[in-house]
C-alpha cells in the first residue's frame, strides 16, 4: 500500500514525494571514463548511497539497527546502462524507491537521470535482507513494515532473479589479494570492489572502443583483507561477459554478467570547456 504523499527535505539536496526518494550529486572527474560515461564504481556508490540516505530519513539506516545487532546486506543489482554523455562537475540524481517488501527481502528500484535535462542515465533494481550479527542468519523484515513506504512500481516488471549460465571454460584469470583499499567500514571487502576487480579481466579492446549497457551482481560470500580471489572472465555465446571471483577455498564470493555495446560519438570536450558555468 502506498503511504499519503509526504514531501520532506532531510537535506539540501535531498527530498521525498510519495515513497520515492530523490538526491542530486555533482560527478567528479573520477567519476567519468574515457569515453564520457559514468563508471561502474560510480553508478553503484550513487545509488547504495541514496539507499542509505532513504533509510537514514527512515530511522532504519546501518547506524540504527547495528544497536538492534543487525545489519543491511545486498545480495543483487541488475543495472541498466544507456549511453548518456556526463562530464565533470555537472549533477546527476538519483531517485530511489522500495518496491516490494517480503518476508525476508527488500526491493529498492532506481534511476540515476541527469539533472539538467532528465536524461536517463542508468536505472535497476536491488535486493536486500537482514542480517543477525550474532547468529550470521537472516531476519525477518518484519520490523520494517511501519517504517517503509511501498512504492510498487518496478523498472524491469518482475523481480526474479537473474540466472547466470555455468562457463565451461575461462577466457581470462587473475589473482588479486584484498587490500585495505578494498575494504568497507565493515573490514569486508566493499561491494564495489569486487566489481573494480572482476572488470580487470576485460579485454583492453572491449573497454577502448565499446560501453556497458548492463550489469548484474549477484554478492555471495565474504571475504576480508589479505584473501585472495581468483576471478575467472569467460565470454558467453550471447556476447556478454561472465566474471566470477573465487576465494581460497574454491567458494563464490561474486559473481557479475556484463554485456557492452559499441561506443557512439561522444560530445566534443571543447564543447564542454565552453559552457557557461
Amino acid at each position: 500500500m502506498i503511504k499519503e504523499k509526504n514531501i520532506e527535505t532531510p537535506n539540501h539536496s535531498g527530498s521525498i514525494i510519495q515513497g520515492k526518494y530523490s538526491h542530486t550529486y555533482t560527478v567528479t572527474a573520477s567519476d567519468i571514463t574515457p569515453l564520457y560515461r559514468l563508471t561502474p564504481n560510480a553508478m553503484l556508490m550513487y545509488f547504495q548511497d541514496s539507499f542509505a540516505r532513504l533509510m537514514t530519513t527512515r530511522n532504519v539506516a546501518a547506524f540504527d539497527i547495528v544497536k538492534q545487532r543487525r545489519m543491511w546486506v545486498v545480495t543483487e543489482v541488475q543495472m541498466n546502462v544507456e549511453p548518456t554523455v556526463v562530464f565533470w562537475s555537472e549533477d546527476i540524481t538519483v531517485e530511489i524507491w522500495v518496491s516490494e517488501l517480503t518476508s525476508l527481502r527488500i526491493y529498492c528500484d532506481f534511476r540515476i537521470v541527469r539533472k539538467d535535462n532528465g536524461l536517463l542515465i542508468a536505472s535497476g533494481i536491488s535486493q536486500w535482507n537482514i542480517l543477525n550479527l550474532d547468529t550470521k542468519r537472516l531476519e525477518t523484515t518484519d520490523f520494517l513494515t511501519d517504517s517503509l513506504t511501498v512504492v510498487p512500481e518496478l523498472i524491469t516488471g518482475s523481480h526474479k532473479k537473474v540466472r547466470f549460465p555455468k562457463p565451461q571454460s575461462c577466457d581470462m584469470q587473475m589473482e588479486h589479494r584484498a587490500t585495505r583499499l578494498d575494504l568497507d567500514f565493515n573490514y569486508h571487502v566493499s561491494n564495489r570492489s569486487y566489481v573494480s576487480i572482476a572488470l580487470l579481466t576485460m579485454p583492453d579492446e572491449v573497454l577502448s572502443s565499446q560501453t556497458l549497457s548492463s550489469i548484474t551482481v549477484h554478492w555471495l560470500h565474504e571475504t576480508y583483507l589479505d584473501d585472495t580471489l581468483t576471478c575467472c572472465m569467460t565470454h558467453t555465446d550471447e556476447g556478454s561477459f561472465l566474471h566470477r571471483l573465487i576465494n581460497a577455498e574454491g567458494v563464490v564470493a561474486c559473481e557479475i554478467m556484463s554485456k557492452w555495446e559499441p561506443q557512439q560519438n561522444a560530445e566534443d570536450v571543447s564543447d564542454v570547456l565552453d559552457r557557461d558555468l
